[in-house]
């Protein structure tokens, strides 16, 4: 076996804890996998500040990356973290080995996340904004909306989340390249349930002939629902 590099990137909220389920039954399985928080975001929520957006984490993420000399990396996003591995894809695709989705939507140049999900859905995130630290930030969902059935498991991701700056939803994103930019992808998406915000990317994906199209029987927050099945699909990404 040939030891790889994972390198995840967490959804809103959420920071590098929400992986721990999942690196640790990549690690077991000999690779080198690890979870980068996002600024302000998670385990780096005291750093809270009105400049952050996308654009800064992209630049973190970048930087990692570098700093790290990581090379042909499996690069894996959870919903919103997948549009931050796609932008890193985009600027740097010389270090990616492979771009992987859970769940998330394929970025266009030029649209934001409010721009491309549900109207609806968006209009009920907006009468949520609050300021924090100066920033608007829209607050975590309750805990019934997570979608984990297990009620310990749910109440544990619950106490875990943070608030996310609302610039990373507002803010129209540049691509310069094509989805993937060229490298590998793989789309795992889930179905059971299917998740409304990310439901109608999973037909687009399915006609995109470039990406390796992934379903699997979980909710949207599969990498703490259901480690085991997220785990098996990352292990069996091709080289």
């Amino acid at each position: 076996m040939t030891k790889r590099t994972y390198l995840c990137l967490p959804g809103a909220w959420m920071g590098a804890w929400s992986w721990k389920f999942v690196l640790e039954r990549l690690q077991a399985a000999g690779h080198d996998a690890r979870a980068l928080p996002f600024r302000g975001v998670g385990e780096r929520t005291a750093e809270l500040s009105p400049e952050l957006d996308n654009d800064v984490f992209l630049a973190d993420t970048l930087a990692y990356l570098e700093q790290e000399d990581l090379r042909d990396v499996v690069l894996v996003g959870h919903s919103f973290g997948s549009l931050i591995a796609s932008l890193v894809t985009d600027r740097m695709p010389g270090r990616i080995g492979h771009l992987v989705i859970i769940d998330g939507g394929i970025a266009q140049d030029g649209q934001s996340i409010f721009g491309r999900i549900p109207p609806a859905i968006v209009g009920k995130r907006k009468t949520l904004i609050k300021i924090v630290n100066g920033t608007e930030v829209l607050p975590f969902a309750p805990v019934g909306s997570l979608i984990i059935d297990d009620p310990e498991l749910a109440a544990w991701t619950h106490r875990h989340l943070t608030p996310h700056p609302v610039a990373c939803y507002t803010k129209p994103i540049r691509l310069f390249h094509p989805a993937g930019n060229g490298r590998p992808m793989t789309y795992i998406a889930c179905t059971r349930p299917r998740y409304p915000v990310s439901a109608g990317m999973h037909e687009k994906v399915q006609a995109m002939p470039h990406v390796r199209y992934r379903p699997i029987e979980a909710g949207h927050n599969c990498i703490i629902s259901a480690p085991d099945l997220v785990a098996a699909e990352l292990l069996e990404i091709p080289r």
